[in-house]
């Protein structure tokens, strides 16, 4: 399979119409002709990844997040550096195709896998977007105490901590989450009546705009929001393509420890 077969099969299932204005989605470096025939997928293209795929020779790193995020000036080898790793990628003749907010708001994106992941039925789309698509879900559960909640979300997740907002010695029964940065989406919580907002990196005024609406906010990190995203797309794109070797690469320690 070369790389723009396969780039032509996946924009037509993630469009890149759907992807927000700052984004840049879509082929990072690559020749379009290269014959693909090892695809490692990855939320970054940090040490770890790039690393494993010059070890076991893939020809294709798929990110969530785009490497090439802001307008590059130059390219300049630096430690620890994204210049750094994609000039090792382009020496290394590994492509690099990124899908990010296309990703995040199409149906069975981001938000519809850690929904998946925590047992939502029947979630509804939280903020409409292009085409039918939306970020975040929304779904309503058996009422519960907030507190078995979230000891029910960490052993689901497979994480050792959250950051909470919010009382958590109510009731409630209606569930928002959202994979990334979930700011910008307390409002649409707040309009649909819901009492608990799953997703990551609240900034103050969030929280007390939050707070004051009743909404509990439950933070699970950036990346643990995210990860639940990397199968599904592994098996998506293996159905479609099983003769090609697709393998997921995952962070072998936690994001984050509160102490």
């Amino acid at each position: 399979m070369k790389l723009k077969d396969f780039i032509s099969w996946y924009e037509r299932l993630v469009p890149l119409e759907i992807q927000e204005d700052f984004d840049n989605s879509g082929i990072q470096f690559g020749n379009l002709n290269r014959e693909i025939n090892k695809i490692l997928i990855s939320l970054d293209l940090d040490d770890n990844c790039l690393n494993r795929a010059i070890r076991e020779k893939y020809d294709l790193i798929f990110t969530h997040h785009p490497v090439i995020f802001h307008p590059l000036k130059n390219i300049i080898e630096q430690k620890n550096s994204v210049n750094t790793r994609l000039i090792s990628a382009i020496k290394n003749e590994i492509c690099i195709y990124s899908s990010h907010t296309n990703l995040d708001s199409v149906e069975f994106g981001v938000s519809d896998a850690l929904a998946k992941q925590l047992g939502l039925i029947n979630p509804k789309i939280l903020d409409f977007h292009k085409n039918n698509t939306g970020y975040g879900k929304y779904s309503d559960i058996e009422e519960d105490f907030a507190e078995n909640f979230i000891c029910d979300l960490k052993n689901k997740l497979n994480l050792e901590n959250v950051i909470v907002y919010g009382d958590t010695n109510r009731k409630i029964k209606r569930i928002a989450v959202l994979g990334g940065s979930g700011g910008h989406f307390i409002e649409n919580c707040i309009d649909t009546n819901c009492d608990v907002f799953v997703s990551s990196e609240f900034k103050h005024d969030e929280q007390i705009d939050a707070q004051d609406n009743n909404l509990i906010l439950i933070d699970i990190g950036h990346y643990e929001s995210e990860k639940f995203i990397l199968e599904p797309l592994r098996q998506t794109i293996q159905k479609s393509f099983p003769d090609i070797k697709i393998d997921v690469n995952y962070l072998k320690k936690p994001t984050r420890k509160i102490f």
